[in-house]
């Protein structure tokens, strides 16, 4: 967000809530914002999952915010209290501008943290002057869009023999266009997905917060792959500012040979290119997940690292997640109600 002059900057930050309309039309106006900064993609986690939306901004002498960074507070009471900026969200960088360097913002951020006497700041995204505080927990593929066909030209060849085989097949996607087709249709595939996993499934309330929030206002939108009319994969996507995100799939695996994923990405590329949209991203990888990263980075997609900062005293986050491991095998035999009711006593939680 260029200015042509640069205004004299507070030395602090300060708080604000996450529906400020200050604060809001600061993120809605910069012109790196990814879906994830959009007021709209906070408030249906606070709406599912009880957080309170709040900011952390600096501004200059005149009150014009030069930057800031979106969080919630989790903790208190029996926990710690701790800022996350954001749960459940692949990356979230500060948004800053001319009149603020990211070390600057960090640095004040920091203070405030401090002042308030909270345990910890998680950033999903490198600090600049903070690069030993970083983390590296996944990384992120990246395709840069454009004309379709040169995009298809470019998919590695199983890519483009699986999508034609789809649609030999007379697999049909369609778009969701009513609330059951997320909450009902998408949550019965995710929640099955989720059972063969081991891991537990967002609740279903969350999907309701999503369609309100963001599906319906046309800030995402959600892919249904149906053979014979039976619905046997679906995929959400997040939309806004040039940026596609692709956020969860599922499918049904007695339907894999038919290959429903590769018909769904398609068609997600076809329709954001389409619309003029820059970037789709495929969303978060573990590190171990080779399988899942060979996929990702046969679209054309790039794969970049993803490092999360944090600050003061923190938590140590397992890599091999042995609580994880553990509950796996029981949610995988398990009857589905019994993961649906872990996965909405456990999100609330595991921020």
């Amino acid at each position: 967000m260029a200015v042509s002059e640069a205004p004299r900057v507070t030395e602090a930050a300060a708080l604000l809530a996450g529906d400020d309309e200050r604060w809001r039309e600061f993120l809605l106006a910069h012109p790196d914002a990814l879906p994830y900064h959009h007021p709209a993609w906070v408030a249906a986690l606070a709406e599912a999952y009880g957080y309170e939306p709040l900011a952390a901004v600096v501004r200059s002498a005149a009150g014009e915010i030069v930057g800031g960074v979106p969080f919630v507070e989790v903790g208190g009471r029996l926990r710690s209290r701790r800022w996350i900026s954001l749960p459940f969200t692949d990356v979230c960088p500060p948004l800053t501008t001319a009149a603020l360097g990211e070390r600057e913002l960090a640095e004040a951020v920091e203070e405030l943290r401090r002042e308030r006497q909270v345990r910890s700041l998680e950033i999903r995204a490198p600090l600049a002057g903070f690069e030993e505080r970083g983390e590296i927990r996944g990384v992120r593929h990246e395709l840069e869009l454009g004309d379709p066909e040169a995009l298809f030209a470019a998919f590695k060849p199983q890519v483009r023999r699986n999508i034609r085989k789809a649609e030999k097949v007379g697999l049909q996607v369609r778009v969701a266009e009513q609330r059951d087709d997320l909450v009902r249709t998408y949550f019965d595939l995710h929640a099955d997905t989720r059972r063969r996993l081991g891991v537990p499934p967002q609740p279903r309330r969350f999907f309701e917060s999503l369609w309100r929030h963001l599906v319906d206002p046309g800030l995402g939108f959600v892919l249904l792959a149906y053979h014979e009319n039976v619905p046997v994969a679906g995929a959400v996507f997040l939309e806004w500012n040039g940026r596609v995100v692709y956020k969860y799939g599922a499918s049904d695996r007695k339907h894999w040979a038919l290959r429903p994923n590769n018909l769904l990405f398609w068609e997600c590329i076809r329709r954001s290119a389409s619309s003029g949209a820059r970037t789709l991203d495929f969303g978060r990888s573990d590190l171990e997940d080779e399988g899942l990263r060979s996929f990702k980075a046969s679209w054309g997609a790039v794969e970049s690292s993803l490092a999360y900062t944090s600050l003061g005293r923190v938590r140590q986050h397992s890599r091999t997640g042995a609580s994880g491991q553990l509950l796996r095998p029981l949610l995988r035999a398990c009857p589905g109600w019994f993961g649906r009711m872990v996965g909405a006593a456990f999100y609330r939680l595991a921020a």
